[in-house]
């Protein structure tokens, strides 16, 4: 019958002293024992439970308790068959179990860290890389929104020179929106098309605006996107 979690209860406690030792070996009944251990402690109706080399576990109404040989007196380590060479060797092999198992939990403990550290480093190299993207994804954008912009204005200009063109010296012309180009009011001749210039003048320059807001609004996602990466990039050092 194996014992494990008794064995160390006592075995700070059991010091010098005298020891009685009795048996009863009634036919048929189980061998019990009075024990008096070094400390002074008695232990009475003991029965064995369990012997290794270096001690016994006894069983009585009190629980179990591991006694180690030293802790008993000289006839009754006769009596259980003590060997002090078979302890010492069986004392040092539990040790180095015992060192054994703790060096291979300190390995897992540093492989499990190691683990960590890597999987950490893995995870802020990829939000890294997906921050990046998205800079370069917005920065594409931002090209391409400038790109359109500066298309609109040419045809904002070139359709604004065309319908100046078409007034006479003693036409009125006036532009007034922000940008310096918008809607032309005139009373010249040539209205239909003076009106169709204006009519997609005016239509370009709405397009212009919401473009050049576009414009605005990719810069500050940018910015946002391009300080979020600056932040990732100082943490991974």
């Amino acid at each position: 019958m194996k014992h494990t979690a008794q064995y160390a209860v006592l075995a700070a406690l059991l010091f010098a002293g005298a020891a009685v030792f009795a048996a009863d070996n009634k036919s048929g009944s189980v061998e019990k024992h009075t024990i008096k251990l070094k400390n002074g402690k008695v232990m009475e109706d003991a029965v064995i439970l369990d012997r290794k080399p270096n001690g016994v576990t006894f069983g009585n109404k009190e629980g179990c308790t591991f006694v180690p040989y030293s802790d008993m007196p000289s006839d009754v380590q006769k009596y259980f068959g003590y060997d002090p060479i078979k302890s010492a060797r069986y004392e040092k092999k539990i040790d180095d179990q015992k060192k054994a198992n703790q060096r291979a939990q300190e390995a897992q403990k540093a492989k499990a860290e190691k683990l960590k550290v890597e999987q950490d480093k893995r995870n802020k190299d990829r939000r890294i890389s997906q921050q990046q993207q998205k800079v370069r994804k917005l920065e594409l954008e931002l090209e391409e929104a400038k790109k359109k912009l500066e298309t609109t204005e040419s045809t904002v200009s070139e359709d604004r020179g065309a319908l100046v063109s078409t007034l006479n010296n003693n036409s009125r012309v006036s532009v007034d929106t922000p940008w310096g180009v918008g809607r032309i009011r005139t009373s010249s001749n040539n209205s239909a098309v003076r009106n169709k210039l204006t009519k997609e003048v005016d239509t370009l320059s709405a397009k212009r605006d919401n473009q050049a807001q576009d414009v605005i609004n990719l810069q500050l996602k940018l910015e946002a996107a391009q300080k979020t990466l600056n932040t990732l990039l100082e943490n991974s050092k």
